[in-house]
Parts: C-alpha cells; structure tokens; sequence
C-alpha cells in the first residue's frame, strides 16, 4: 500500500460516519459497562431442573445492578436518539412486548419472585436494544461497537469454560451445557462474515474461530451444529447480494478460496487435537449421534425429543383448559409440568434421579417457542419472529443504502452490514433445538445485534447527505490561460500585510 492509498484509508474512515455528539464519552463508557455487565454470569450448581428456589446470588444482583445502572443512565442521557428511525420502530416492538407480558402476567396473577426471574433477560434485551441505539446516533464507529462486542463474547466462552470445569466440580470428560456460553453463535456468525466478506484477510479469524471450537467440542452438543451452518450458508448469500450490489467484484469468492480450505484445516486441526487430549470426547460424540436414545437403547426416540414433547406436551394440555390464553398465553412465571405419558421411559434414564421430575416446573423451558407460546401466547410468537426478521430486513436494507454511496461500499468496516442477519439466522436456527434466551447474557447480546443496523442507516444517510451537497454544490472550472499566477495576483489579500 503506497503512501496515498494509506493516507485515502486513515482519512476516510474518519469522513464516513457522521461526527461524535458531545455527550458520546460519557455515552461510550455506557455501553461497555453494559456490554460487561453479565460477562462474568453463572449459574449456580445447586439450582436444578425443577428447583423450588429461584436462586441469585450477591454477585448476579450485582450484575443486574450494573446494567440496569449503565443502561438507565444512558437512556437518560440520549433519550432524544431513540426517536431516530428505523430504530424507534424496534423500541416500540419490544418495550410492548414487555408491557404486554407484564399485563397478561398480573391478570394471570403469577408469583412476582418467579415473574422477576423470567423477566430479566427479556428486560435485558429492551436495555440493549436502547443503549445500541443510543451508541449510534452518539457517534462510535460500528467497527468500535463490534471489537467491544468480540471481547466480550471471548472473555464470556473463557469464563464459562472456567467455571463450568472448576465451579460445578464436573470432569472435564463428562461436562456439559455447564460450559456453552451465550456469545459461542456469534463469535461463529462473525467468523462466517469476516471469513468470506471482510475484503482483507486478518489473523483473528482463526483466533476467534478456536475460541468456541474449544467448548464446542468438549461439550458434546450437537445443537451448535445449527449456527455454524446457517451462519456460513447466511454469509455465502450475502457476498452474491454484495456482489449483485457491486459491493464486491467477482473476484472476490476465488480470493477467499484459500482462506476458507485454511480455516477448515485449523478447524479440523481444532478438533484433532482435542482428540488427542481428551481421548472420551470421541467416544461421546460417537454415542451423542449415533445411540443417544439412553438406557442401552431402550427408550423409542432420542432423549432430547423425549424432554421436549414431554415439556411441550403439559403446556399444551394447561392450555386447554382455557383456549382463550392462545392467543395471550398465561403469563412469564407460570407453572407448568412434565406430562407423565413420558415418565417411563425417562425413568429408564434416570433411575436415580427421580426427584428431578418436579410437580411444578417454573423455568422457560428447552424450547423458546413452545415456552413463549406458553407465556405470551400467538402475540408473544408472532412479535419473537417479527424481532428477528425485522432485524435481518435492516442488515440487508442498510447494506443497499451504503451500496448506493461512492465511500459506504468501499469502507473497511463494510463487511458488518451484514453481521445482524447472519447473526440472527444463527440464533434462529439455534432455536429449532434449545432455547438460547436461557442465559441472561444472551438478551444482552441480542440486544446489541438487533440495534446494530443503525449504525449503518446513520451512515448510509450522512454519506448521501454529503454525497449530494458536492454534486450540487458550484464548482470552479479554469481554463489553461487562467492558471498563470499573474492573473491572479492581487485578488486576494495577503496573509502578512495583515
């Protein structure tokens, strides 16, 4: 790169986006306080499937303390911001969202400790969702936005890899959920877009990918399968609509050829060494696909399916007793049961453990959807769905704004527009299998990655703003005669007569 083309890439990185507010330091430090609030987020070992308590320790109280601090004072501060379009569209969205759950839950009149509980990620979502917003109109830089985000989604795979080995005192060999964070899909989202959409290559992409390889692997589950490959198949149908919006050449997917069978390798390469490790990881994996029906095969189906339709199976049954709560559920923290159709073949798996199979079940269950269907009805369905596809209309809607502008297509930072909807896609597919809201950190992240189209409506607007000043602007054109410094001697006063 000569020393125009470093001079053109400093320079127009600081031109792209519009300049920062006077309150964005103070706004700044808001969202990373926010963003590290639940990183360190645990739940605690005595608190089972089932339990009669709904725990919370000092530490998470802290933590819920910190974020509704840092997501209050933002809002305080940048209120005016959440009025900007489109984003005030999803403010409306979840914050009645919420209000409609706590109506439906104060008519079902459920216990407020459990109705608190649930209600926490939810919230969480609603705060990220503001403070995103906020950021934004504020003045960061979406790449800045997103390097705060990646750290913490590392710091968060770290941690409950951690504490998932040394705090629930479970062998490494045999450990579970224990050790799946919320940010493993979209620590794979970003691999997937930086890996065939970012225009230059950079080392993290390995650094990034290892990071929730690690846990992937070790945790047997097979759920995670889901993200990685909607979120590649997500970033392969962004770059042909990059490229059909002239964002990218066609040169561009024969460049990431070799980067993509790298990737590959290192990620084989991941898993090989793993192996060599932690030699029963393979043999779990092995009885995880192919013999996870349990008891030596002696139930019907596979195991997770069992759990699900016996958890699916009493809501529906509680559900009709009252057909009307169809159509608005019976509120966040209602109790539901296991139906008892299922008991015997899943005592077959847990003969000893029968206590975990409890009269009242407060918890939001294995499945996000029949859960919400549970808790909000149709409506609550209807607006989960409606959260996530409007946020993968707005990654690719300000994507071909940004095509349109002469400097948002050839930004560095380009390839994020389409980050939101790999993401979502991710999550989405995700969901099919397990309920990914059942961490608190995930509303915070969700949160974040539903706001973030804005960062490049802001852009997109401010660039066309710009770009149409100059076309329309007077412009000065010379002739050959008038660049002879006589004919212009004494127009304009001189500096140092001054």
């Amino acid at each position: 790169m000569n020393s125009h083309q470093q001079f053109y890439a400093r320079d127009s990185e600081s031109l792209i986006d519009p300049p920062p507010t006077r309150l964005y330091p103070l706004i700044r430090w808001c969202f990373i306080i926010f963003l590290f609030s639940f990183v360190f987020d645990y739940r605690a070992p005595d608190i089972e499937f089932g339990a009669a308590r709904t725990g919370g320790s000092i530490f998470q109280f802290a933590f819920l303390g910190i974020a509704l601090a840092a997501g209050g004072l933002c809002t305080l501060l940048g209120w005016r911001f959440l009025f900007v379009r489109p984003g005030v569209y999803l403010v409306l969205l979840w914050w009645g969202y919420i209000a409609f759950m706590t109506v439906i839950t104060i008519y079902q009149g459920n216990e407020l400790a459990r109705v608190v509980r649930l209600m926490v990620s939810p919230l969480l979502v609603g705060l990220a969702i503001n403070v995103t917003l906020i950021t934004a109109c504020a003045g960061m830089r979406p790449s800045v936005a997103v390097r705060w985000f990646l750290i913490v989604g590392v710091i968060s795979v770290f941690w409950k890899l951690g504490f998932g080995v040394l705090g629930t005192g479970i062998p490494l060999s045999e450990v579970r959920m224990e050790i799946l964070s919320p940010a493993i899909r979209f620590l794979f989202a970003w691999v997937a877009c930086a890996l065939l959409l970012r225009k230059k290559f950079t080392w993290w992409v390995f650094v990034i990918l290892a990071v929730p390889m690690i846990p992937t692997v070790l945790s047997v589950t097979r759920s995670i399968a889901f993200p990685i490959f909607f979120s590649g198949v997500a970033a392969v149908f962004c770059l042909m609509l990059g490229i059909s919006w002239r964002m990218y050449d066609l040169r561009q997917p024969v460049r990431k050829l070799g980067v993509i069978g790298a990737t590959a390798a290192a990620g084989i390469g991941c898993v090989v060494v793993m192996a060599m490790v932690q030699p029963r990881v393979i043999e779990r994996w092995t009885e995880r696909l192919f013999d996870n029906s349990g008891a030596g095969s002696a139930t019907t189906e596979d195991l997770s399916s069992l759990m699900r339709k016996a958890e699916a199976v009493s809501m529906l049954e509680i559900m009709d007793k009252d057909p009307a709560s169809y159509l608005y559920g019976k509120g966040i923290g209602a109790g539901y049961y296991w139906s008892e159709d299922y008991f015997p073949e899943l005592f077959l798996v847990y003969p000893e453990n029968r206590h975990q199979f409890a009269e009242t079940i407060y918890t939001a269950g294995h499945s996000i959807w029949t859960y919400t269907l549970f808790s909000s009805g149709i409506i609550g369905i209807l607006i989960t769905l409606g959260a996530f596809f409007y946020c993968m209309w707005l990654s690719l809607h300000s994507g071909y704004l940004n095509s349109k502008t002469v400097m948002g297509r050839r930004a560095t930072d380009a390839y994020l527009i389409f980050l939101p909807f790999i993401a979502m896609l991710a999550t989405l597919s995700e969901s099919i299998t397990r309920n990914p809201f059942d961490e608190r950190l995930t509303g915070v992240l969700f949160g974040v990655m539903v706001a973030l189209p804005q960062f490049f409506y802001n852009r997109a607007f401010y660039l066309t703003h710009r770009e149409t000043l100059a076309s329309t602007a007077p412009q000065l054109i010379l002739e050959e005669e008038d660049m002879d410094a006589a004919t212009w001697e004494g127009s304009f006063p001189n500096p140092t007569t001054r």
